[in-house]
């Protein structure tokens, strides 16, 4: 018998001699619940507390006085083993509960999307669950008893981690304490990542433990980034954002501010055509496009130079450091504008572009980022008001000329209401007789402040905002509307000659007006004749085609304008569906003095013959600009050697006046 058994048979005995004696009851019972206690913990199993009982059961008996003492007896045992058995009982729901206890706590850590790390006072492993193994990349048999901070925490990171740890002893002071923090951890692989750690430490005794929760914070990093980025970049281009280009502008300033040896240069660079690329190609086909800019332009931009993107259609380029500001500039301007030479190839359609560029110098044209870049834009937009593909600097007057397209822009929407717009008329003229046969619609607006608009002033400006359709269409309808008051008054049939903006052209508006005009019955298709750039077609040379059929197909005849300014045309001309072509005014201006002009004409004139079309030169001034057009077989012509663009009344005037051979 252990040591243990024996002094549990000789307490038991005291205490049922105890009570065989007469003792206290109560104190008696509480001994028994005392002993069956012990019993259950270990000290005496319930057959050996029952031998014991009966060997001094023997005893009592052999003694005179056994008759007296054996109900007494009895009732002892039976309290003992009641109690034994009740104290076995609750030991029994103890151990389940904390079975089912334990049970839990390992389904709670099995289950958790954290991971969950227990360890320690001294930072060996205890507890290391599935989400633990599968972020850390250790199983949990190889992390469990192993130092926590040599585990996963990085060795720059160790030190400053059993500091926090020892932190969080001191502060326990007998409660629960911890600590939450964003540091990195480390992989099995040696890999860091980021993750938010609360360690606590869990005072129970009497053995106190930590508990880390883990969570890897890397998708969440990486959004961050993400968000920063697209903070200070542009998403469709990667490129710096006006946020990120005034910051760097305003830093690269601060840098000059005390370093008056260098100079800095802002670039204003606008695509031309981008709007009516983007309407008529659709947003996907224009977000392609511009990507390829980008990409362009990165190839010419120098390092510690800053490309952004300013606008949808509008970059911005910062030369920072430069020893001759203006030259240096110039130069960048140059390369920049060479990039545009070659077309640009989106989604197998070649693309030629050209842009405008403007150019703001520190500190002359401004001593902040906001001025600079005012003063650049202003010069880019009197790049494109002098005919896009150069350069300008800015001059002080360009603050005045930027002021008034703001004013101008604005006063263009309300044109149309107010009625602010009329057309005037050209005539177009037979070479042979001198016979008016056609009269080209040319608008102009009479603002009340700006007085007479020409054309060269706010056609470019309506086609950047969009307006250039309901114009265009007004000039339509009105146009076509005149035609029907001269004929009506017996005037001899006119050829009505409109001009087609690329917008209209391209994104189908001039096809939906005449059909409309059409169904309506307000357009006689056989005395128009639509006026159609070159350069409208050169994007995409079939679909061109296939847009001209349409309108042919509606009874409208076509007149290639500015023939010979482009340079894709001529290998198309056997296919265009077009009726005549127009030989542009630069070439018929001084073509007297000019040798290499009269040879120009003269190949148009044969190849318009050839291909038997009609041939028509505009801007002519001179008796002998119009001979040399006769002599060699041009058909008609217009200019002011015969009128300039006159109202409707004064033209009517004209078709009245006898009629007088040049």
């Amino acid at each position: 018998m252990n040591l243990a058994a024996r002094n549990f048979a000789v307490d038991y005995e005291m205490a049922f001699v105890e009570y065989l004696e007469g003792g206290d009851e109560e104190t008696a019972l509480q001994r028994a619940y005392e002993l069956g206690r012990r019993a259950i913990a270990g000290e005496q199993s319930i057959l050996g507390l029952i031998d014991i009982h009966h060997r001094l059961l023997q005893t009592v008996e052999a003694e005179p006085s056994a008759s007296r003492t054996l109900p007494r007896s009895e009732a002892f045992l039976t309290q003992v083993l009641a109690l034994f058995e009740m104290t076995h009982r609750q030991t029994l729901d103890l151990n389940r509960s904390l079975h089912d206890s334990e049970r839990r706590k390992a389904a709670i850590l099995g289950s958790a999307f954290d991971s969950i790390v227990t360890f320690d006072i001294a930072g060996r492993i205890i507890e290391f669950n599935p989400a633990a193994e599968q972020m850390f990349g250790h199983s949990r048999a190889d992390a469990v008893g192993r130092d926590l901070v040599d585990l996963i925490v990085p060795p720059a990171r160790r030190e400053a981690f059993r500091l926090m740890l020892a932190f969080c002893r001191g502060k326990c002071d007998g409660a629960a304490a911890g600590q939450r923090e964003e540091m990195t951890a480390l992989r099995a692989d040696s890999s860091e990542f980021p993750v938010e750690m609360a360690v606590t430490l869990v005072d129970v005794n009497p053995f106190p433990f930590f508990a880390a929760f883990v969570r890897d914070l890397s998708e969440r990093k990486a959004y961050e980034a993400k968000i920063e980025y697209l903070a200070t970049h542009d998403a469709l281009t990667d490129l710096v954002n006006r946020n990120l280009l005034k910051d760097r502008l305003e830093n690269a300033i601060a840098h000059l501010a005390r370093d008056q040896d260098n100079a800095l240069a802002v670039l204003f660079v606008g695509v031309e055509r981008f709007k009516f690329i983007n309407d008529s190609m659709g947003h996907s086909f224009g977000d392609a496009l511009i990507r390829e800019i980008a990409i362009r332009l990165r190839q010419v931009v120098h390092d510690g130079d800053t490309l952004a993107r300013h606008g949808s259609d509008q970059f911005v380029i910062v030369m920072d450091r430069l020893k001759n500001g203006a030259e240096e500039a110039l130069q960048g301007a140059s390369k920049v504008l060479a990039a545009f030479m070659q077309p640009f190839t989106t989604e197998g359609h070649a693309i030629h572009q050209f842009c405008s560029i403007g150019v703001s110098l520190y500190p002359n044209d401004g001593k902040d980022a906001e001025n600079l870049l005012a003063n650049a834009d202003a010069a880019m937009h009197r790049a494109k008001a002098a005919g896009g593909g150069t350069v300008r600097f800015y001059t002080r007057d360009l603050s005045v000329f930027a002021a008034e397209r703001v004013k101008l822009e604005s006063a263009l929407w309300s044109g149309l209401e107010r009625s602010e717009f009329s057309l005037f008329y050209q005539p177009q003229v037979r070479v042979r007789d001198n016979a008016i046969v056609g009269a080209e619609a040319l608008i102009r607006w009479q603002h009340p402040e700006f007085g007479m608009v020409y054309p060269a002033r706010f056609i470019g400006l309506a086609e950047e905002t969009g307006l250039i359709r309901p114009i265009g269409e007004w000039a339509l309808v009105t146009a076509n509307a005149q035609n029907r008051v001269w004929r009506s008054q017996g005037f001899p049939e006119l050829r009505m000659a409109i001009n087609v903006s690329t917008r209209q052209f391209r994104d189908g508006g001039i096809l939906h007006s005449l059909q409309a005009l059409l169904a309506a019955g307000e357009l006689d298709p056989g005395s128009l004749e639509l006026e159609v750039t070159e350069s409208s077609m050169m994007d995409d040379m079939e679909e061109s085609i296939g847009i001209l059929n349409d309108l042919r197909a509606l009874g409208a005849s076509i007149s290639l304008d500015d023939f010979g300014t482009g340079y894709s045309s001529l290998a198309y001309l056997r296919r265009l569906p077009v009726d005549r072509l127009k030989i542009d005014q630069s070439f018929v201006h001084d073509m007297e003095s000019d040798p290499q002009k009269k040879t120009m004409i003269k190949e148009i004139i044969h190849l318009a013959l050839a291909f038997n079309l009609g041939i028509i030169a505009e801007g002519v001034e001179t008796s002998g600009e119009l001979g040399f057009l006769a002599e060699h077989g041009c058909h008609e012509y217009q200019g002011y050697f015969y009128s300039r663009p006159v109202s409707a009344s004064e033209f009517e005037r004209l078709l009245r006046a006898p009629r007088t051979n040049g």
